[in-house]
């Protein structure tokens, strides 16, 4: 048995005509009647009562019509299925990001933009370090990631697109004395006490901070390590210590807490959108375009320069999107 024979059946029980039945397949009455004999022979019954005026479904044939009706349409929803995941318009999205990551503007409304635009696309996130994000696309487990670094260091497997690049500020307790200073540098805090992120939790502004205070001569003195990047905020209205952090972050108000700006040049990350190199997927293609177009109205956005207006100037500065 085969599927012309089964698309041959259906339609001949939907014309009982044979002739009609032909026109329909586009083709001869003779191969029609051979392979709807070959169909009853390899059932073992007779499907049609055949008389010279007319053409009858016997009740075997009314049995085999609803197996053959249910065959052909799980074809063709498998047929448009497939339809549908080769154009990026179903399947599934992982995708990784890092803690601070929803605090962007251009997060939440990016992934509401991509959800509506394709709802048939079954989007989950994970909450994911930088490094993990990395390890996690070349062991297949998420499919995109939103993470930061500083470019060095990327893997040849990976594709990486810088998305914009983020002023990196101080939070603390607002009776900390270096809060009198409108603007601070990173060698402000050399004796200060930190809130901090682990060695090894792979936190791309860790790893980052680490490197600018040996560059000023100095090991930062680390009181609480924290791996949640939002919690630094929180922690800093304690007294506990102070806390470089994302610009981003100070959306959040937190009584008791002010952000200074740095003025280091260098006191900088890039947040990079990654998926893995050379992998031909409508669906992260599709992603992409969401993403840019998320990253353009997030620069129109008139909140952003009320945002600078509180910390100083320019603290996230997007760029121009440029794949490495």
């Amino acid at each position: 048995m085969n599927l012309r024979q089964i698309q041959y059946f259906a339609v001949l029980a939907e014309e009982l005509h044979f002739r009609r039945a032909a026109e329909r397949l586009a083709i001869t009455q003779a191969p029609l009647s051979v392979a709807i004999q070959s169909l009853e022979r390899e059932l073992g019954t007779m499907l049609f009562r055949r008389t010279q005026r007319r053409v009858e479904l016997t009740e075997m044939g009314m049995a085999f019509r609803r197996h053959a009706t249910e065959i052909l349409e799980r074809i063709n929803f498998g047929v448009s299925d497939m339809k549908e995941l080769v154009a990026g318009n179903a399947g599934r999205l992982r995708v990784g990001f890092t803690s601070a990551a929803p605090l962007l503007t251009f997060f939440p409304n990016m992934i509401a933009s991509f959800c509506l635009r394709y709802p048939k696309v079954q989007v989950t996130l994970h909450d994911l370090p930088s490094a993990s994000q990395i390890t996690a696309l070349q062991a297949h487990e998420i499919d995109v990631g939103i993470m930061r670094g500083t470019g060095q260091g990327q893997v040849a497997d990976v594709a990486y697109t810088r998305l914009f690049r983020d002023k990196l500020i101080v939070v603390m307790r607002n009776d900390n004395p270096l809060a009198a200073k409108p603007e601070l540098s990173l060698a402000d805090l050399r004796d200060e006490k930190f809130l901090f992120y682990p060695p090894r939790a792979g936190i791309g502004i860790g790893d980052l901070l680490r490197e600018l205070c040996a560059k000023r001569g100095f090991t930062p003195n680390v009181v609480q390590e924290v791996i949640d990047t939002s919690a630094l905020v929180c922690l800093a209205a304690t007294g506990m210590g102070i806390a470089v952090v994302p610009s981003e972050l100070q959306c959040i108000h937190v009584p008791n807490t002010v952000f200074r700006t740095l003025s280091d040049e260098d006191m900088v990350t890039d947040v990079w959108l990654v998926a893995r190199a050379g992998e031909p997927s409508p669906l992260i293609a599709a992603f992409n375009t969401i993403v840019k177009g998320a990253l353009t109205a997030w620069k129109k956005d008139d909140a952003q320069s009320q945002f600078a207006s509180t910390v100083g100037p320019d603290p996230v500065t997007p760029v121009a999107v440029e794949a490495s």
